[in-house]
């Protein structure tokens, strides 16, 4: 049998190959989603390390030869890739007008890579040929307008290195990968321990004053957003037949990373507990001074003396009864520091010193594990709205009271402490009338003693009151017993009903702090309630997946879609942060990063 010569058959095997790939273009569509996981993962190319927090975009572009035979040599395609840290509008100004602040895209024309700005460096990872790196400065907004500034601050990446890096990717064989966020200058390689599980070192990526933005409805209210990361991949290339052929409905990875977001706000009567508590406080001393004496602890101790002698007189006569007393080592510095502190239940902090209340969005509303721990914002369904709701606000006004009342009741409590570990000294100098005189008699002495051990041992054998004769010449035998044994008990009733019972010093501090208290409650609630009507969050954002919530889907949230012999753009957002009607003022997106159109060149 004869064969054609070799340029014959070189012929016919392309026009066989273009035959397949035209007859493939009208196959159905079939897209696979891959939702975000809870660890950002790049695979491929690049590996996941515990790298240090470093937020990036990146984009690459590889250069090679035709091989027809496989999806990973072949250059039979045309695509694109995009990264980029932030997008939007912020104080009514596109952000897309910003110099510096444009990201990075990079085009194959199926033989060769190029990127836009051409300012993007050009980085050669393992096993890659170029890769397409672009530097955002954290100062570049400020720079440029002020009212920017002052709605949305940028974050320090780890180190101090002043500057955000911005990547994408984009091959001849069909393959577009974009990403942005916590990724490797080098090698692309994701910080799973950061974005996916949450850290406490995690530096913010953003945060943004609404102060700034809705002065009237939102005073003192910010949003810190932590460290985000996305990526979106697609590879337009399937094998059919052993030939590489163009697949308009490829598959699809998208997945993103949120660290944190917390909702800040300043709250005056969080402020105003601090301060009026430290008066409070501080005014103990005096007040502890005041009740020894006269119509207080003195006056107390001096009434239960007489009662114990009243029954033992036998025929004596009572002249004066005088009680001095004295208290000494009271230290308030520890209660003094709690009207400074920051207490938390994990969802929920409140900082006195500051005056400040911070709800963790991500504790409060994440996504629930099977052993009863949360992913925080990660592993959510695309496009997923997060609502501060009546419900959620109840909630957190109810984590609020608690926090404070247990607040009230730790203060209380130090302050018993302090006051027991307080020393008291009673002399009471009892007289006898003699011929219608008042003689001295008895002395009766109480302490030196610890309050707190008064209060727990007063027929302590060791500690007895001290009763001494002051050689009146009379038999007064019969009245040191009951001063002997009776006297502690005196002064630990007089203590209960001047420092420590309902209506005396610390049941009084308690109400007074309460008082102080109950106005954060309906403060933070003021704050909260309206939030719901007024700003959106979406997380996982993903324009050609279902929008559902109750808002309406934005104009900004917007992909290029399908077209003949052209796949869509598949793009995500880690999270996108926008005031519901009011677009103009703050629609912003972060972490953004999207892969295709692709299509075979020509």
């Amino acid at each position: 049998m004869k064969f054609p010569p070799l340029k014959v058959r070189k012929a016919l095997n392309t026009r066989r190959a273009l035959s397949r790939l035209r007859n493939h273009l009208s196959r159905p569509r079939r897209v696979v989603l891959v939702a975000s996981v809870a660890a950002i993962a790049f695979v491929a190319s690049t590996s996941l390390t515990q790298a240090a927090w470093t937020d990036n975009e990146w984009a690459h572009s590889n250069v090679g030869t035709a091989v027809v035979g496989d999806c990973t040599s072949n250059t039979l395609f045309q695509n694109r890739a995009w990264g980029r840290q932030l997008t939007g509008m912020v104080a009514g100004i596109n952000l897309d007008t910003l110099a510096g602040v444009d990201g990075v895209t990079v085009a194959n024309n199926g033989t060769l890579g190029s990127a836009v700005p051409a300012s993007a460096s050009e980085v050669t990872p393992p096993g890659d040929t170029s890769t397409y790196i672009a530097k955002l400065p954290v100062g570049v907004l400020g720079a440029q307008n002020p009212l920017v500034t002052a709605a949305l601050g940028l974050g320090v990446p780890v180190g101090g290195l002043g500057a955000y890096t911005q990547w994408g990717q984009a091959k001849g064989n069909g393959l577009a990968h974009g990403a942005a966020g916590l990724v490797s200058d080098q090698s692309g390689a994701v910080d799973v321990a950061g974005t996916a599980n949450g850290s406490a070192s995690a530096p913010k990526a953003a945060s943004i004053n609404l102060d700034a933005l809705l002065p009237a409805a939102l005073a003192g209210v910010s949003l810190d957003i932590g460290a985000v990361a996305s990526e979106a991949k697609v590879n337009s290339c399937e094998m059919i037949s052993g030939w590489p052929q163009f697949d308009p409905t490829p598959t699809v990875t998208r997945n993103y990373g949120i660290a944190g977001l917390d909702l800040n706000a300043k709250v005056p009567a969080i402020a105003s507990v601090a301060s009026n508590g430290k008066v409070l406080v501080n005014g103990v001393q005096g007040t502890l001074t005041s009740l020894v004496g006269a119509g207080g602890l003195s006056t107390a101790i001096t009434d239960g003396v007489i009662a114990l002698l009243n029954p033992v007189l036998d025929g004596l006569k009572l002249g004066t009864v005088i009680t001095s007393t004295k208290v000494s080592g009271l230290d308030l510095s520890a209660i003094t520091a709690m009207m400074s502190e920051s207490m938390t239940d994990g969802a929920l902090t409140v900082n006195l010193e500051a005056g400040t209340a911070r709800v963790n969005i991500a504790t409060l509303m994440g996504v629930p594990d099977v052993n009863g721990g949360n992913f925080g914002l990660n592993n959510f369904d695309p496009n997923h709205e997060l609502i501060l709701d009546t419900a959620t606000v109840n909630s957190l006004i109810e984590k609020l009271t608690k926090m404070l009342d247990t607040w009230v009741e730790r203060v209380v409590g130090a302050m018993r402490t302090a006051l027991r570990a307080v020393t008291i000294t009673s002399n009471t100098e009892v007289s006898l009338k003699v011929l219608g005189l008042n003689v001295p008699a008895l002395d009766v002495q109480v302490g030196p003693i610890g309050i707190g051990q008064l209060l727990d041992q007063p027929n302590d054998p060791a500690h007895l009151a001290k009763v001494k004769i002051l050689g009146l010449g009379l038999d007064l035998g019969g009245l040191l017993a009951p001063l002997t044994n009776g006297a502690n008990g005196v002064v630990v009733t007089a203590l209960n009903a001047t420092v420590f019972g309902t209506g005396a010093l610390i049941g009084n501090l308690g109400s007074s702090l309460a008082a102080l208290t109950a106005p954060v409650v309906t403060a933070l609630g003021t704050i909260l309630s309206p939030l719901s009507s007024l700003v959106s969050l979406r997380i996982n954002v993903q324009p050609d997946q279902p929008w559902g919530g109750s808002t309406s889907k934005p104009a900004d949230v917007t992909a290029l879609p399908s077209g003949p012999g052209t796949t869509a753009e598949y793009k995500v957002s880690a999270i996108r942060v926008g005031l519901i009607n009011q677009a103009n003022l703050l629609g912003l997106s972060l972490a953004n990063s999207s892969a295709g159109p692709a299509k075979l060149h020509p």
